[in-house]
């Protein structure tokens, strides 16, 4: 029996209300996971078999935690819930009806890398120019159609649209004809397809309505028109639905997500029930103060209002600094303070609200020696030798992937140039032959130059000797004869200048193996292509810079579900925070302002709003005007400080940071300071 005594009251209520569709609007940090596992947990108590119970949430790590937690709420029958990820539920409903969807047993996932290199293509195949057009932009029309459930992009009348409108609604027919002759879905396909199936298939739809009786959906503000759709058709009938998010924390309105979907619950879920989680359990009092004076300008809100039983606290600090340079040596000089009164590194965190915004904090936190680490920056996976390595690994399973292969066909150089390779296509679109199998005829290409067709044909023997081995033994085992036949690691190392890059790009190679030995050894029935559709979305997910020893510098996008006992938010200006339009699209004011609340309820104990009243832009210095945000904070819970006040010198820092250490090692020996 678990105890419930431990929840206040409306987590109670939350836990125990087990039939009909239920909407729990969870603060920030209200208790959210806490209510989660325990209502799973409940429901098996109440004799609930744990498979037909899903829970579906955004990151495996959300997803691991979950499971963590209702296992250990529940015991072993808890370990059989089905915790996943949406893409995570999608590609398993794919695997299990993949004739139904008309996708092989084995289909590849294509990663967002694979994803520009063939909206590329595509583009080509228009006739438009990929270096005057950015295929980015192409793509997220496209993936934005996808999670509206468009099959087709309609381009906006004259004069209301652009370039990019026209150039998607050509290339969004190809890029999806592309991915079936891959046999291979994309990331948004995860979601869209499952979708597309059930609505058609009633006895599908039955049957999965039937296993799933009951559905608990976490971050529901994130979810999208697409998502929405899949839990309907799940849902069925019954509508046993408990959707827990926070539609103050919707703050993914540019990649699709719908803060509708959570405004309107009982619109798609009719006789809805709704419970508020408004206890706050993370931060002061003051600093609740300033987000719920923040968050409470914004119209088309569901109305709450967070508090705390744990005191006031400190006030919230607000410091207009000359620069950006002098707003990152105040940061760091506020950090060595602190550090003074014997607060660790990852007590701290800097976030902004651009990428952009990093450099003046890390060149600070760099002159003072302090250890940061910056999160969100260039990805592991995004690294050329990692992506080369699994490029071969896709074409072992999947030869049919000509975005793969197209990497591969001259890594290492083998003699088999661009202008080859386009003759080789030449051949076969007009033979109707995927890449691969016009490869293996290459000696029928006209126009190939002396040598080419040997060359090629040598590569498609190392390509055929590999998916011998990986058919006949261990996935690991025949990667890294893969590896050793065309000797990545030297490849890898010829690439770059020094020792120490060549030496990380070997552990790149390396890390891959390893992962692939590790899905061996854990997997009930291990398999490359498995391991591959793992890697895929497991790429996805957001570091945890809980981890790092270390101050932690990210975007106020990559903060969210994160907590800090310091937090900095820099630059709160006009255009920066609210922020001017991104992709083009007009700004929205709701989101900036729901982001600016995410930032400001990532602090448990202190928090910081800084700026800059002027700034340098192209050689010339801006006047920045304070973001209307700060003009929403109580009176009674931010203080104005001087950074003047306190010097910034970054050697009176590091000196500072300096004697910390030396008073550290003296109380570690036993004996006093200097």
């Amino acid at each position: 029996m678990i105890d419930l005594s431990t929840l206040n009251p409306p987590q109670r209520e939350a836990v125990v209300t087990t039939e009909g569709p239920l909407l729990v609007l969870a603060g920030a940090g209200s208790g959210k996971t806490r209510v989660i596992a325990h209502r799973v947990a409940y429901l098996l108590l109440q004799g609930i078999d744990p498979e037909a119970v899903l829970a579906v949430t955004f990151t495996n790590k959300a997803a691991r935690e979950m499971r963590e937690r209702v296992t250990h709420l529940a015991g072993p029958p808890g370990a059989d819930v089905f915790v996943s990820t949406f893409h995570s539920f999608g590609l398993w409903l794919l695997g299990e009806e993949h004739r139904a969807a008309g996708l092989p047993r084995r289909f590849a996932i294509c990663d967002a890398g694979d994803q520009a290199a063939l909206v590329k293509r595509c583009m080509r195949e228009v006739k438009v120019d990929d270096r005057a057009f950015d295929p980015r932009r192409v793509l997220w029309l496209i993936s934005k159609a996808k999670n509206a459930l468009q099959t087709k992009i309609t381009p906006r009348p004259d004069g209301q649209g652009d370039d990019y409108d026209l150039i998607a609604a050509e290339v969004f027919p190809r890029y999806q004809q592309a991915l079936r002759a891959q046999r291979a879905v994309d990331f948004d396909d995860l979601i869209a397809a499952p979708v597309a199936l059930l609505k058609k298939d009633a006895a599908l739809r039955q049957k999965y309505q039937a296993r799933f009786s009951h559905l608990l959906v976490d971050e529901y503000q994130d979810t999208n028109l697409c998502q929405l759709e899949l839990l309907k058709l799940v849902a069925g009938a019954r509508k046993n639905v408990c959707a827990v998010g926070d539609d103050d924390q919707a703050i993914y309105g540019w990649r699709g997500a719908e803060v509708k979907n959570i405004l309107r619950f009982e619109k798609h879920f009719p006789g809805a029930r709704e419970v508020r989680l408004e206890q706050n359990y993370r931060s002061t009092g003051r600093v609740l103060a300033c987000a719920n004076g923040v968050i409470a300008r914004n119209p088309a809100r569901k109305p709450k209002k967070l508090w705390t039983a744990a005191g006031p606290g400190d006030p919230v600090k607000v410091a207009a600094c000359a620069g950006e340079e002098e707003e990152a040596h105040f940061v760091a000089a506020e950090i060595a303070r602190l550090r003074g009164e014997g607060r660790p590194w990852s007590h701290f965190a800097v976030l902004y609200r651009l990428n952009a915004q990093s450099r003046p904090i890390e060149e600070a936190l760099r002159e003072a020696q302090m250890p940061h680490e910056v999160h969100g920056g260039s990805a592991f996976f995004d690294r050329a030798e990692v992506r080369d390595l699994l490029a071969y690994l896709k074409v072992c399973i999947t030869p049919e992937d000509e975005t793969s292969l197209a990497r591969i066909v001259n890594v290492p150089a083998r003699g088999i140039g661009d202008a080859t390779l386009e003759k080789v296509h030449a051949f076969a679109v007009q033979e109707g032959l995927h890449l691969f199998q016009a490869l293996r005829r290459a000696a029928e290409v006209p126009g190939l130059s002396k040598g080419a067709p040997e060359k090629i044909a040598e590569f498609v023997a190392l390509v055929e000797r590999a998916r011998q081995r990986f058919e006949a033994g261990r996935p690991s085992e025949a990667a890294r004869a893969l590896v050793a036949e065309i000797d990545l690691y030297a490849w890898a190392r010829l690439s770059v200048q020094s020792a120490e890059a060549g030496q990380r790009k070997v552990d790149g190679i390396d890390g891959i193996l390893r992962s692939l030995e590790w899905h061996e050894e854990r997997a009930r029935r291990p398999s490359l292509a498995a391991w591959l559709q793992r890697l895929m979305l497991d790429s996805r997910d957001e570091e945890d810079p809980a981890r790092d020893d270390g101050i932690a510098l990210m975007t106020l996008h990559a903060a969210k579900g994160l907590e800090f006992p310091v937090v900095f938010l820099v630059g709160v200006e006009e255009d920066l925070l609210p922020c001017a339009g991104i992709q083009g699209e007009a700004r929205d004011l709701d989101e900036e302002r729901r982001l600016a609340y995410v930032g400001i309820t990532r602090a448990r104990e202190l928090l910081y709003l800084t700026r800059a009243t002027q700034r340098v832009k192209r050689g010339k210095v801006l006047v920045r005007t304070p973001s209307r945000f700060l003009e929403d904070l109580p009176a009674d819970a931010h203080v104005k400080v001087d950074p003047d006040a306190q010097p910034a010198a970054p050697e009176e820092i590091a000196a500072h940071a300096g004697s910390v250490l030396d008073a550290l090692r003296a109380r570690l020996a036993g004996k006093p300071a200097g």
